[in-house]
């Protein structure tokens, strides 16, 4: 997936999740694969390897005969018939299959785990780099990225995970730098056959533009939000019925905001703490649909009871939906889901805030050097703009990868995304298209370059903006 500049301000905690079988890219998605603007992510970059067949499309094996010696000459059985003509032949021996992408890094072999570290190096144009509106300056900009991806080779358990981070340097602006970050480590322990427990880890660094909503006027800087959060959970399989809890924990730390005069906004009552209990049933009717029902109850705390505009923002969320994962072909997979959530807020002049909920990610492919995302998520989000009890965000994302050559992938993509803020006029409606190419001159070293446009529309006065991005930089992998 091409990765811009990250959604600022629309902030907002949801513990639906989908599974791991199916990432969409939040700017992005697979593990380690550091993106460039312009440019998807590739599986080949990320290290993640093709989703086995179905069971249901699994060949069955042909007898070995018996008869067959090097030492005497072949006879025709008379009591067994001859084999089908259609029936496999034998597999090939270890180290004789053929490599799926010869382009793709190999990694480094730590043990029993598998590391894919990278780095790269871009430079180019950013025509907004604050995402202001009216008459604003564009200026140079050097993105600095580096990422790890793991994966484990274990007979039992699994444990994966990536890191990857990136900093954008304009050096003719002053206070528009942008650093960015996001990992995850998630260990899967097969306790017996039908019982697994799953523990994740996660920590992500995003920063608001200096136009957002939710901060006052005059503010130079891109304050930032940092959340980590862990989630533990254990999953039973009864035959075809799978039942399954997890609880979540997640912290929210939101940067202070520099003024023109040199004086800062403490933002320290925006921060909370939200705890989360979610439960999931899920039912396999056939391999390759698996339908399921989800429920979530939560609690977000803020540390300050009242804030700056005088509201308890604290609140409890109660919240379902349903869905399931599937395999329609073997170039079909996925999972969708949808649902309803509300939250009650501590503070009786806030209305209940209620919304959609739901996630889905698809992919197709069509051939086997083209590849079609179709990504899509609606949240309940957080927002301390008086009046307003909260924000209700949606997005969805289409993407293409196509390989020219095994070595030469196109990419484009396009994104919609919406946040109604409830209670208030207030409504940003927002576009990102991308179009990029990637040339991979050996496993380690590739070529990139990619264009970018973000729009976004907003009915308060003075916040809409438009930005071009153009880059072009090298990218060292292992």
């Amino acid at each position: 997936m091409l990765a811009g500049p990250a959604a600022h301000g629309q902030d907002g905690s949801s513990f639906f999740t989908l599974r791991g079988t199916v990432q969409p890219d939040r700017a992005g998605a697979g593990g380690g694969r550091v993106s460039l603007p312009g440019v998807l992510e590739t599986s080949a970059g990320d290290g993640s390897q093709t989703p086995p067949p179905s069971p249901v499309h699994r060949p069955v094996q042909a007898p070995t005969s018996l008869e067959q010696s090097p030492l005497r000459p072949s006879q025709v059985p008379v009591a067994r018939l001859p084999a089908p003509l259609d029936a496999p032949s034998a597999p090939p021996r270890p180290g004789e299959l053929e490599e799926e992408d010869p382009w793709a890094p190999l990694g480094l072999r730590l043990g029993t785990l598998t590391v894919f570290p990278s780095i790269e190096i871009d430079g180019g144009y950013d025509s907004n780099p604050r995402r202001e509106s009216g008459n604003v300056k564009g200026a140079t900009t050097v993105v600095t990225r580096g990422g790890v991806a793991l994966r484990s080779d274990w007979s039992r358990h699994e444990l994966t995970g990536h890191l990857r981070g990136s900093y954008w340097a304009f050096p003719t602006l002053e206070k528009a730098d942008r650093p960015e970050a996001d990992g995850r480590l998630n260990l899967r322990l097969d306790a017996t056959r039908d019982t697994t427990i799953n523990v994740e880890g996660r920590a992500s660094l995003t920063t608001q533009r200096s136009d957002n909503p939710n901060l006052p006027g005059g503010v130079v800087n891109q304050p930032t939000i940092i959340s980590y959060g862990a989630s533990l959970g254990g999953a039973h399989r009864f035959n075809r019925l799978t039942l399954g809890a997890t609880g979540v924990v997640e912290r929210n730390v939101y940067g202070d905001a520099e003024f023109a005069d040199g004086s800062r906004l403490d933002q320290s009552y925006r921060n909370y703490n939200e705890y989360g209990l979610r439960l999931r049933a899920s039912y396999e009717v056939h391999p390759g649909f698996i339908p399921f029902v989800e429920g979530l109850i939560d609690r977000r705390q803020y540390d300050e009871r009242i804030n700056a505009g005088g509201y308890e923002r604290s609140s409890n969320g109660l919240g379902a939906r349903v869905g399931s994962t599937f395999e329609l072909t073997r170039l079909v997979t996925g999972e969708a889901a949808i649902g309803h959530q509300v939250r009650k807020y501590d503070d009786p002049r806030l209305a209940d805030l209620r919304g959609p909920i739901g996630e889905v990610s698809l992919i197709w492919r069509p051939t086997a050097l083209t590849t079609v995302r179709l990504t899509g998520a609606s949240s309940l989000g957080e927002t301390t703009i008086a009046g307003s009890n909260g924000v209700v965000n949606r997005s969805a994302t289409l993407a293409l990868e196509h390989a020219l050559r095994r070595n030469l992938v196109f990419t484009a993509s396009a994104t919609l995304s919406d946040s109604d803020y409830k209670g208030v006029d207030l409504n940003e409606k927002g576009f990102t298209g991308r179009i990029g190419i990637d040339w991979k001159l050996t496993r380690s070293l590739a070529v990139r370059a990619g264009f970018t446009h973000e729009r976004l529309d907003s009915t308060a006065p003075g916040d809409d903006y438009t930005a071009n991005i153009f880059l072009v930089g090298l990218r060292l992998q292992r």
